[in-house]
């Protein structure tokens, strides 16, 4: 039995960009999911189509304002920056401390700050008046069940404990100096000298220690900066807690005004924009057409989540995601101000990329992270290519390119790029004739395919736009309403 329905809408043009704010210049398709699996909509963001709540949109490329090019980041070669180890130092040093560190880029962070808005605006040409009743397709849908506190392993890799401390910093009166590289070194080892001897290693051992991984140095990778934590029974000023929740379920309700609050507060002091009320919140960053589907055995699990940021017991960010069979897709973040200097849309998209590290470790078809659009014409939203190696989708012959400095040198030429060179290849969902005859229709209780629907129905619709644009896999796989 079919699992996702979708009303398409076609075309919904001239309306404002929220990039470069012109006020008709956004063109792009539309379509309403009543419900979508997690593999359709697998299939439908590798097609470049994203979603907003459970209205789906895919950017009309060639003519719109501000191309925007899906993009991912290969999760499991990743390699951070020196940025990335700063910002993950400094929220270290405050959970160990507490003390706020200076950071210089506190007063420029915006919506360009990774993480801090994956989600890209898009006006919703409208909504559905009639919700179609889906209840009699129910008996072969029952996927869906509920995370449980009782379940251990599984709720100790939704909810993970992760305190944060960093070693101490230390200021150097004089950077050009040429000693300066040798009193990093001497410190490096003073500090692991006294480590050692905190934990009580002394004489041979010590010295047998200290000389251990001499010439041998290893670069550090985003578990290692991420683990650098005060141990359970070290002091620390504050405890840094995520936790993983299905938007649907229980312990998510408990929390739901406190994430609200946190959303008005980020959204009217980040972005000065009206929040909205409870309702277009929950529509914008909680329904989701998309259940939650659990596997208990293998403890896998997909649909849509929010991460929260627990400062010891105050919620300081949520990162909305959704959790599909080949990557972790990023949808929104928003956070509290009052904790701007620590980054945090950042250190959120480097939670974000580790948390899919280890969701590969459960599941090995999940390899990616996906951060919604680049759009490269707009520079404040070119933060996105920092995360490296990540790949663009090519918006024809829908295959993957590596963000490059070939790929920039095309985008900086010109907006819109077929990013193939080949031209010989053709996208390899496009829809036959025949496979046009096999796209799935949702007929009052029933379902038909189009060409049993054309035997029946006088006022036969096109599909072939639809086709073309889900893929023929989806567009067998899906029915869709409205017809």
């Amino acid at each position: 039995m079919p699992f996702s329905v979708v009303e398409f809408y076609d075309k919904h043009s001239n309306y404002q960009c929220g990039y470069c704010k012109q006020s008709d210049s956004c063109h792009s398709y539309g379509m309403w999911a009543y419900k979508l699996s997690c593999e359709d909509y697998q299939d439908l963001i590798d097609r470049g189509w994203r979603r907003s709540g459970s209205y789906c949109y895919k950017p009309i490329m060639d003519v719109t304002c501000c191309p925007s090019y899906t993009i991912k980041c290969d999760a499991l070669n990743f390699r951070l920056n020196k940025s990335h180890k700063k910002i993950i130092k400094r929220m270290n040093k405050f959970l160990r401390d507490g003390k706020k560190e200076s950071n210089e880029e506190e007063n420029s962070e915006s919506v360009g700050e990774i993480g801090a808005s994956n989600h890209e605006h898009i006006e919703t040409p409208h909504m559905p008046t009639k919700p179609i009743d889906l209840e009699c397709l129910e008996p072969a849908m029952e996927i869906a069940k509920e995370t449980t506190e009782t379940n251990k392993a599984r709720s100790k890799d939704l909810s993970e404990n992760v305190s944060e401390a960093s070693k101490p910093s230390h200021g150097m009166a004089n950077p050009a100096l040429s000693d300066v590289p040798k009193k990093a070194k001497l410190m490096r080892i003073a500090r692991k000298r006294d480590k050692l001897q905190k934990k009580g290693v002394a004489g041979e051992e010590l010295e047998r220690l200290m000389q251990a991984g001499k010439g041998h140095n290893k670069e550090k990778s985003l578990e290692d900066f991420l683990s650098e934590t005060p141990k359970e029974n070290e002091p620390s000023a504050h405890r840094l807690t995520i936790v993983t929740l299905p938007t649907g379920g229980k312990k998510f309700q408990e929390s739901l005004d406190i994430s609200y609050a946190l959303y008005v507060k980020y959204q009217t002091s980040i972005h000065s924009d009206p929040p909205g009320s409870v309702a277009d919140y929950l529509d914008f960053l909680v329904k989701s057409p998309l259940k939650v589907l659990v596997i208990h055995l293998l403890l896998m699990y997909f649909g849509s989540f929010h991460q929260q940021y627990w400062l010891d017991d105050r919620l300081i960010a949520v990162g909305v995601i959704d959790i599909l069979p080949l990557c972790i897709s990023s949808v929104y973040f928003f956070y509290d101000p009052e904790f701007r200097f620590l980054s945090l849309g950042t250190y959120g998209s480097l939670r974000e990329l580790a948390f899919t590290r280890a969701r590969h470790r459960v599941n090995p078809s999940i390899t990616s992270y996906y951060m919604g659009f680049y759009i490269h014409s707009c520079a404040k939203m070119r933060y996105k290519s920092s995360l490296q190696p990540s790949h663009l989708l090519c918006p024809e012959a829908y295959t993957w390119h590596l963000l490059d400095k070939n790929i920039l040198s095309k985008l900086d030429a010109r907006k819109y790029n077929r990013l193939n060179e080949d031209q010989s290849v053709e996208d390899a969902q496009k829809p036959t004739e025949q496979d046009l005859q096999d796209v799935l229709l949702l007929v009052g209780r029933s379902y038909l395919r189009y060409s049993e629907y054309t035997l029946v129905a006088q006022d036969v619709p096109d599909v072939s736009t639809y086709a073309q644009l889900v893929g023929k896999v989806c567009a067998k796989r899906m029915m869709l309403y409205g017809v």
